[in-house]
């Protein structure tokens, strides 16, 4: 792992996605070898606010995750992926 002047590569994370920089976010997300749901998911919404391309793909693999690590009930699953393809219609402008 390579750590620049500007610290380990999971604090570089939260301060990029705290500070809304998809573009710091993306390269410390890179560098690490697991980041947490949490941060997966604020990942995500930082991609559906700067309206990135890589959202829907993002937002899929966002959901599998939850799926495996998270155990949400079949309702929870329901609501989570209808929330997620509304905020992409949305970045459509449909």
């Amino acid at each position: 792992m390579f750590v620049t002047s500007e610290g380990r590569p999971g604090a570089r994370l939260q301060r990029a996605l705290a500070a809304r920089n998809l573009t710091s976010a993306e390269q410390a997300a890179f560098e690490i070898a697991f980041i947490s749901l949490a941060q997966a998911r604020e990942l995500v919404e930082l991609y559906a606010e700067k309206g990135d391309a890589k959202y829907e793909r993002a937002a899929l693999k966002y959901l599998a995750r939850h799926m495996a690590e998270g155990g949400p009930s079949l309702s929870d699953v329901a609501q989570i992926a209808a929330v997620l393809a509304e905020r992409g219609l949305m970045m459509r402008g449909l």
